[in-house]
């Protein structure tokens, strides 16, 4: 018997896989320390991309909130978000959480960090946002493949 469920397949809550990715590359520069060198200039560029992503996270969430529709991957989609953040990225959460990540690499002067990112949007990419986009190319048909023509994944 198979069940019609109304929500984005996603095994594991995304925020979990950047904090796991940050808290790995944390944990591998104590173990095998690889410093960033600039040390001062990239910190000033880390706590730029946090406060960026910080910003992008907020405008995103404000944008889903307007259209009264939920970003909580446990909860059905009720409407296609296309303006706002969502204007020039399908994903602008996850592009906020990447330089969150990011910017968190560089304020702790590591390396590792930024060694680690390709990955960790390969993870992103494959393991959650495939999944979002064929629930949404599902639910929302026509108009997200419209949407998705248009407008790139992350940037």
């Amino acid at each position: 018997m198979s069940e019609n469920i109304d929500r984005a397949q996603v095994i594991v809550p995304p925020p979990l896989v950047f904090l796991g990715y940050l808290v790995g590359a944390l944990i591998i520069n104590w173990a095998v320390p690889f410093p960033t060198p600039w040390t001062l200039n990239l910190r000033i560029i880390g706590g730029l991309a946090i406060a960026i992503g910080i910003f992008l996270v907020g405008s995103a969430f404000s944008q889903r909130r307007n259209a009264h529709t939920t970003p909580d991957l446990s909860q059905p989609t009720t409407m296609l978000v296309t303006t706002g953040p969502y204007s020039f990225t399908r994903n602008p959460i996850y592009l906020g959480f990447f330089l969150i990540y990011l910017g968190f690499t560089l304020l702790a002067a590591t390396l590792w960090g930024l060694l680690l990112s390709p990955f960790l949007l390969l993870t992103i990419t494959h393991a959650i946002i495939h999944f979002e986009e064929e629930y949404l190319k599902k639910k929302f048909t026509d108009e997200y493949t419209s949407y998705s023509s248009r407008v790139r994944r992350w940037i």
